[in-house]
């Protein structure tokens, strides 16, 4: 092989060239229109930590209306290939529970101040996670796992995984949160956080109904499964205790699980195809309040 060839095959190996495509399709080149949208990159590969040490970086940044520097709405972008075996990334159950998360729902983050502030001291925000309606066209999940495109031809290999999955919710979270702490630490008065993971994978939603999963093997049979392509999607994340405690999140603290969920761990994290990033951000920016609001 080539030293051009030994180059090639260890840079496709790794990530950092699909998230250098993402950051290069989500700037107009000179001389062309602006975007439908007014989304813009910030910075890329942004070093965010939690106060007891855990660290990440967050991909890309994203900031709405460069015109606006008082603009409160970022999105935290994870870029994810998908594995070469699982390319196929199913998402699942949108069960609705009496109390707790609800696929009914988009959670994000605002951080806004409580009361005036003298500039001199500490500010006093008030850090919550917010709900807003679902938009049928995104629709809401609980769970995703990658299914192998080709059914594997030895029985023994499996034929699903949700490691990519895990990783890049579990990155984008902490991402996430690391961002609003280093925003809160810069005096930033009014935040809104969107997580956001971009992916080489095919999306798809899987539909079907409990009962005719088995009970005495929780498993289902190919007839009873609807299938769906999708540009984009949501899933309700649980994120880790860990990054819940340092999140900044100061709703009052409940003995019921299912408000606790809701109201401290539940981040809504959006997933998008690669090639449908742009009309995706045009979505975002329609269905958000995304202007300063006081």
């Amino acid at each position: 092989m080539t030293p051009e060839e030994v180059v090639c095959a260890a840079l496709n190996e790794q990530g950092y060239l699909f998230q250098h495509k993402i950051v290069q399709v989500l700037q107009p080149p000179a001389g062309r229109d602006k975007f439908k949208h007014n989304w813009y990159v910030e910075a890329s590969e942004v070093p965010v930590s939690l106060p007891n040490g855990d660290e990440t970086r967050v991909d890309i940044v994203l900031r709405h209306r460069q015109d606006q520097p008082e603009n409160p709405w970022h999105v935290a972008v994870e870029c994810k290939r998908a594995a070469r075996e699982y390319k196929r990334w199913v998402f699942f159950s949108d069960v609705k529970y009496a109390k707790g998360p609800s696929p009914s729902s988009y959670y994000t983050e605002d951080v806004r101040l409580k009361n005036g502030w003298n500039h001199q001291d500490e500010p006093d925000l008030a850090h919550t996670v917010v709900l807003l309606g679902a938009d049928p066209s995104c629709p809401v999940f609980d769970f995703g796992v990658e299914a192998r495109v080709e059914p594997p031809g030895n029985p023994n290999k499996r034929a699903s995984a949700t490691d990519a999955i895990e990783d890049a919710f579990r990155q984008v979270t902490l991402g996430q949160t690391g961002l609003a702490n280093t925003l809160r630490r810069a005096h930033m008065t009014m935040i809104r956080l969107i997580p956001v993971v971009v992916t080489t994978a095919e999306l798809m939603s899987a539909h079907f109904d409990a009962d005719h999963i088995s009970l005495d093997g929780g498993k289902i049979e190919p007839k009873d499964l609807k299938l769906e392509p999708r540009k984009w999607l949501a899933v309700n994340y649980h994120i880790s205790d860990v990054v819940s405690q340092f999140s900044g999140v100061n709703s009052n603290l409940t003995t019921s699980m299912a408000q606790h969920l809701g109201s401290r761990q539940v981040r809504t994290v959006f997933v998008v195809q690669s090639e449908h990033l742009q009309p995706f951000l045009e979505w975002l920016e329609k269905y958000f309040p995304c202007a300063p609001q006081r």
